[in-house]
């Protein structure tokens, strides 16, 4: 109960006393699956647990809200009364605190020319809450490695299906098992790196480049790091797709996610098709989604010497 408990003491100190003491309204089992916080200004303060949104209330029943001189409040206070220094983490959408929580916002965007430079008037902030749970990959790893090799694959299921929580302990597994892998963390999700330092376990033998864009953080591991195995998010635009192929062809396996909600969905991606064309995925997991995160559906090996020829598991 303690450790599932454990972001109260990480994320309450930046909010008032009348939204802590609304969320601690709600019964123990929910406190204990909480995946975020959502705050907005002039709207109802809710908190999300599992695929439900729940509004917070006070002693009275009455949704809480708060007004934007608060949330001005609580994002200075985020960034420790020194907004500037995070310019570059304002611009993407998101701060990491401690503990390993991402915090994202939006408000009014600010360009120069067409290139967004920050964001004022904040007026939306989410917390969303930074869980490890071990052996989460303990039912895929071992299609993954072998004494031989590591298998390149994708985890593929709709938002919040779990599939950073299956990469963040897959780094941990094959990293513990004496191979050497980068995480590359653009969103600062997988590892929840704060002040430089993984705030989750991702093994003894993980480099982690946080915040890297994909196609840089893959180039920087091939040239410096000699990884065994590459760890991604997730895989979309025509460069990320460029960066797993250029691993590929260094002989380095990568693992990355997707966000589909079905197989003609994820099938359907130019990028994807790409990639499977040219071999550089082995093997494709696809989650239950939300409703049970964390969980394969089903398995699909990729012949890549065959195009036409995949296997599949189903593990309704």
């Amino acid at each position: 109960m303690k450790n599932e408990l454990k972001w109260q003491s990480e994320i309450y100190p930046y909010l008032s006393d009348k939204l802590t003491h609304g969320i601690d309204r709600l019964p123990t089992a929910a406190l204990c699956k909480i995946s975020e916080i959502r705050l907005r200004a002039g709207g109802a303060v809710s908190v999300t647990v599992g695929s439900k949104n729940t509004v917070v209330r006070d002693d009275k029943g009455e949704p809480l809200s708060v007004n934007a001189a608060e949330c001005a409040d609580l994002f200075a206070g985020l960034c420790g009364g020194a907004v500037y220094k995070y310019e570059n983490q304002i611009k993407n959408g998101y701060i990491t605190i401690a503990g390993g929580h991402r915090v994202g916002f939006c408000g009014t965007a600010v360009y120069d020319a067409d290139r967004l430079v920050t964001v004022r008037d904040i007026s939306s902030i989410t917390f969303r809450i930074s869980r490890q749970i071990k052996n989460a990959a303990r039912e895929i790893i071992g299609s993954l490695v072998s004494d031989e090799r590591i298998y390149s694959a994708l985890i593929v299921s709709e938002p919040c299906g779990g599939k950073t929580t299956i990469l963040s302990d897959l780094a941990r597994l094959i990293s513990n098992l004496g191979k050497r892998c980068a995480v590359v963390d653009e969103r600062g999700e997988i590892c929840s790196v704060y002040g430089g330092v993984p705030q989750k376990d991702v093994g003894m033998l993980t480099d982690v480049l946080n915040c890297y864009s994909k196609g840089d953080g893959m180039m920087t591991a091939l040239r410096c790091l000699s990884p065994q195995l590459i760890i991604c998010d997730e895989i979309g635009a025509k460069s990320d797709a460029d960066a797993m192929l250029e691993a590929m062809n260094a002989g380095v396996p990568v693992i990355a996610t997707a966000h589909a909600s079905n197989e003609d969905d994820l099938f359907g991606r130019p990028q994807i098709e790409r990639l499977i064309d040219y071999g550089a995925i082995d093997k494709i997991f696809f989650l239950q989604g939300n409703s049970n995160p964390g969980i394969v559906r089903k398995v699909i090996t990729v012949n890549r010497y065959d195009e036409d020829s995949w296997s599949s598991d189903d593990s309704d």
